[in-house]
């Protein structure tokens, strides 16, 4: 199982579906708060017509009522919907919110004729819900203050928590479809990403499919293009060099025939090793500049198998590779190719250290070649220049070796070729380490 990595956060599709789910979040908040305020100013106001004829007709009937008697006629007069006490203060009245507008429209139906101030009740369930109660203080004629609590019903639904079952069902809905359509947006970047990498590794790669929305279309034939151009460049050049070499080798061939009839045998040795070497340099040049990752297809490599042969064959030569570890499963690579690469690695190892240790490591995403050497090793400076074309490390590892040059750039190229990479670095026992990482599947 693949573990989860932060990096898959950064997408554009999770980046825009956030973007789009909190700006809906923030939408559905506020659609709330509105309605919510809306529904208690319009209950405030078909509240205050019923409640001022009542509270008119409740204080009429206790101001032609002794005070002794009055608490048993708001006794008679309390239902389960409105409760009437008699209190020794009118309440503070409201400022501001839905319960000063009560207040003004009780003012208001009432006439001015007894003062009037409305305060909160019972607290609601929690404080998104209005007060469960409002209390309403009128001062009678006498300075006498009538104290009434309106129960608001215990009604299920005129509660606003009935819509959050709905709401929540239609923030998940709205969710879904923007993930399924941000990732059918987001699609063709995904295939044009994935053909840019092929294209890295094979110019050959068949072309991307021009459909979709037109700005799609104008990419994958923008991409299609551009592959067509690298093709016929690189076919161009590969034509130049074959001329190129074809051309050379007949001189170098007349001088070797000349540098035969030398009668000087110090310079005719000179010459011919001179010659020699242009061959080699040739050979090595065109190939490098040829590659050979793209003529092949990809195929189940059993690397143990390849290790084992590329070790006998050093040894016949008389170097000395020792492997250690196993690869677990064949490797999907070309196989000519990474034989090259590997070649080109350990002649490299075995030319400057004498003997060469690679260890394999086998890993769930990649499997990781590691060539240890004995050598001189090089300097941090030049780690990264070594892999320059022509660029020799001789000044800083050993005088008496040869080479064209060539070896670590063609082996980097074949490795990325494969989707891969080459790294070097210094031992801290002395030495360099090489150290191959192939991708699983490549």
């Amino acid at each position: 199982m693949k573990r989860f990595s932060l990096r898959r956060l950064d997408s554009i599709t999770l980046r825009v579906a956030g973007v789009l789910l909190v700006g809906l979040l923030a939408a559905q908040w506020t659609a709330d708060r509105l309605y919510q305020e809306e529904r208690e100013r319009v209950l405030s106001h078909l509240l205050a017509g019923p409640l001022a004829k009542r509270l008119a007709t409740v204080a009429d009937k206790l101001e032609h009522t002794p005070q002794a008697e009055r608490p048993e006629l708001l006794h008679l007069l309390t239902s389960p919907r409105i409760t009437f006490n008699l209190a020794t203060a009118p309440l503070p009245g409201s400022h501001g919110g839905t319960l000063e507008g009560l207040q003004t429209h009780l003012r208001e139906n009432l006439g001015g004729r007894w003062p009037v101030a409305v305060a909160a009740g019972k607290a609601g369930k929690d404080e998104d819900t209005p007060p469960a109660s409002i209390r309403v203080s009128l001062t009678l004629g006498d300075g006498q203050v009538l104290l009434a609590e309106h129960h608001y019903p215990d009604d299920p639904l005129i509660a606003p928590s009935r819509h959050l079952p709905l709401l929540t069902g239609y923030f998940l809905v709205i969710a879904l479809l923007a993930l399924l359509a941000l990732g059918w947006a987001v699609r063709p970047l995904r295939r044009l990403a994935g053909a840019a990498d092929a294209l890295g590794r094979n110019l050959e790669v068949a072309p991307l499919s021009e459909t979709g929305p037109r700005e799609v279309r104008q990419a994958a034939h923008a991409f299609n293009t551009m592959q067509q151009r690298l093709a016929r460049y690189m076919e161009d050049r590969l034509h130049i060099l074959a001329a190129v070499s074809h051309d050379l080798k007949s001189p170098i061939t007349r001088l070797k025939l000349r540098a035969e009839l030398l009668a000087d045998a110090a310079q005719r040795d000179k010459i011919l090793r001179d010659l020699e070497d242009m061959e080699t340099m040739i050979g090595a040049t065109l190939d490098f500049l040829r590659g050979e990752a793209g003529k092949e297809a990809g195929l189940p490599v059993d690397v143990n198998a390849l290790l084992s042969t590329l070790s006998d064959d050093f040894a016949a030569l008389g170097g000395r590779v020792e492997i250690a570890g196993r690869a677990e499963r064949p490797l999907v690579a070309r196989p000519q190719a990474l034989k090259r690469c590997l070649a080109n690695l350990l002649d490299n190892a075995l030319r400057y250290g004498g003997s060469a240790v690679l260890r394999v490591e086998d890993r769930p995403d990649n499997l990781v070649l590691i060539i240890d050497d004995q050598g001189p090793g090089i300097p941090e400076a030049e780690l990264a220049r070594v892999f320059e074309p022509f660029r020799r490390g001789e000044s800083s590892r050993s005088r008496a070796t040869g080479g064209t040059g060539l070896g670590l750039a063609i082996a980097r190229n074949l490795a990325r070729a494969h989707g891969g990479e080459v790294s070097l670095a210094n031992r801290p026992g002395g030495g360099l380490r090489v150290t191959l990482t192939l991708p699983r599947g490549a």
